[in-house]
């Protein structure tokens, strides 16, 4: 586990199993005597074996080779979600942005560039900075958002030498465009929108939290055909920021580095995955850092965040000057209505109101019942109708946490769902009053699904609560509202699907798919024939 994160950050996660963890494969030695490890005088661990059919008991000495544990050998389904991949990623740091830019500096002078390192190392730098992690800085250091990013604008442009500097606003913004559109898709009522649409599978669970895909996909291959097939906001920022530079600047693609600022060490592990590469293997996003690893970088720059100079005119020129020139730069910044992990629920809800009111000229409106526990709450879309009751056109529900999750997923399997629903319940009822939400995902028409407790602000990647003056800790829950008031703080807009659409078939072309659509596949376990599973053989969690 990353020393930056603690395991007192984690509330909710799930006691990694034999399922999750890659076997050690064990190559039989083709001696018939006993063998073991030992340290030689270089210390380097060999493998000694002993010949037992020799009368001189003949010993052979192997050189081990050192383990190494890449992101590819990651199996983070059962605990490891949340946290532990971090120490698996070995180009997914702080320090090696640090070493990359120094790197850069170092031969940003150097006249001969036929040497193919020193073309590699003229690169151009380009962060993205989440929402999320705008607002954990802005808690931590007790100051406003606009403080937080004029702040980095200085550290980024003219401390660390980034060329560009955006918000992932307008990454989301698509991303929930495109989100409304699918679940609009999906629902069997709006099928004439699309004839291939009836009897796709529904709900429509999201898929921009890369914790809670990697446990669908290596142990619940069942839930994939629910999975939303929408990119996040970080993976559609790096996309656009790649290929509009690339075109601004006349550089290639691999000569552009982009750093993305979340919220969430699983992030490290959604930018990794092949789908989000070139196949020449350039990534849309070269390096995640955590919002923790922000402050570290700080620290071992010997940075004090609060004597940085404050970039003027906020969200003016100056952030014009550091998007590319095609870029929405309000967009890029302002939040959007609706939860702190993106409102992608409260977006889809909105959608399918709108469209209710177009086709059926009926007025909608949104109860919200609460669940067991704060991370599970079910909202319905409803109209009136006569007399005194309401018809349910729409649900939808917010899961967050594993003990949720766990949950949905039983259901999902045993929930025994033929085909869609229809977005119109055929049944009506009276207001829920006093009601408590009962986790039935083959009723819903999406669900919002995190694998953090509290969602996106309150990813392990965030910074802690620090001591009160008295030095007392802030409690989680009061710390998160912390958090969550300074999310709430910043300038949000509403997404306008057709303006946001149009924009991306401006800029991207018409393979538009290939800018806002993935997919997800199951994982196959490992032939554990001749393995023994890696918790036997020391590993301590």
């Amino acid at each position: 586990m990353s020393a930056i994160l603690s395991a007192q950050d984690l509330n909710d996660f799930i006691g990694p199993g034999l399922a999750c963890i890659n076997p050690v494969v064990v190559n039989k030695s083709e001696t018939n005597g006993p063998t073991e490890i030992q340290i030689d005088a270089s210390g380097n661990p060999v493998e000694v074996s002993f010949d037992g059919t020799s009368s001189s008991n003949t010993k052979t000495a192997t050189q081990l080779t050192p383990a190494q544990i890449n992101l590819s050998d990651c199996l983070a389904c059962s605990g490891c979600i949340t946290s532990a991949e971090s120490v698996l990623v070995s180009l997914q740091s702080h320090t090696e942005l640090l070493s990359v830019l120094r790197q850069s500096r170092g031969h940003i002078d150097t006249e001969d560039v036929s040497d193919i390192d020193t073309k590699r190392q003229k690169r151009i730098f380009v962060a993205s900075i989440s929402h999320q992690s705008r607002a954990s800085l802005a808690a931590a250091y007790n100051i406003s958002v606009d403080s937080v990013d004029a702040k980095l604008m200085t550290l980024f442009r003219d401390i660390l030498g980034f060329q560009y500097l955006v918000g992932t606003g307008l990454g989301r913004q698509i991303s929930l465009a495109y989100s409304a559109q699918e679940v609009l898709l999906k629902s069997a009522k709006f099928a004439d929108i699309d004839t291939q649409s009836a009897g796709r599978e529904t709900p429509v669970l999201a898929s921009i939290c890369p914790g809670w895909i990697c446990y669908v996909e290596k142990t619940h291959p069942h839930v994939l055909p629910y999975l939303s097939a929408i990119k996040s906001p970080q993976q559609i920022t790096g996309s656009l920021l790649k290929r509009l530079i690339s075109e601004e600047t006349g550089a290639p693609a691999d000569e552009i580095y982009h750093v993305s600022v979340m919220p969430c060490f699983d992030k490290k592990l959604e930018a990794s995955r092949p789908d989000f590469a070139t196949g020449e293997g350039v990534r849309d996003v070269d390096c995640v850092i955590t919002t923790k690893e922000v402050v570290q970088l700080l620290i071992d720059e010997n940075i004090d965040f609060m004597t940085i100079t404050e970039s003027e005119d906020a969200h003016g020129e100056i952030f014009h000057a550091m998007a590319p020139k095609l870029w929405p730069t309000e967009k890029s910044w302002e939040s959007s209505e609706g939860s702190s992990s993106g409102g992608y629920l409260w977006h889809v809800l909105a959608a399918l109101g709108d469209e209710i009111t177009k086709t059926e000229g009926k007025s909608a409106s949104l109860k919200v019942i609460p669940g067991k526990n704060s991370d599970m709450v079910e909202y319905n879309l409803v109209v009136a109708t006569d007399g005194n009751h309401e018809q349910v056109v729409a649900k939808a529900a917010q899961v967050y946490g594993f003990r949720n999750i766990q949950n949905l997923v039983r259901k999902l399997k045993t929930g025994g769902k033929t085909g869609a629903r229809p977005v119109v319940a055929s049944r009506t009822k009276k207001s829920a009053g006093g009601a408590t939400a009962t986790l039935m995902p083959t009723e819903y028409d999406y669900v919002e699904v995190m694998a953090c407790p509290g969602g996106c602000i309150n990813g392990g990647g965030q910074i802690g609560a620090p001591p009160t003056d008295a030095g007392d800790v802030i409690g989680l829950k009061e710390w998160r509202d912390i958090v969550e008031n300074k999310y709430k703080s910043m300038r949000s807009s509403s997404v306008e699907r057709q303006a946001v659409q149009e924009w991306v078939a401006t800029v991207w072309g018409s393979d538009i798919d290939s800018l806002v659509t993935t997919s997800y596949r199951a994982v196959e376990g490992l032939d554990t024939k001749d393995a023994v599973p890696a918790v036997l053989v020391g590993d301590k969690w």
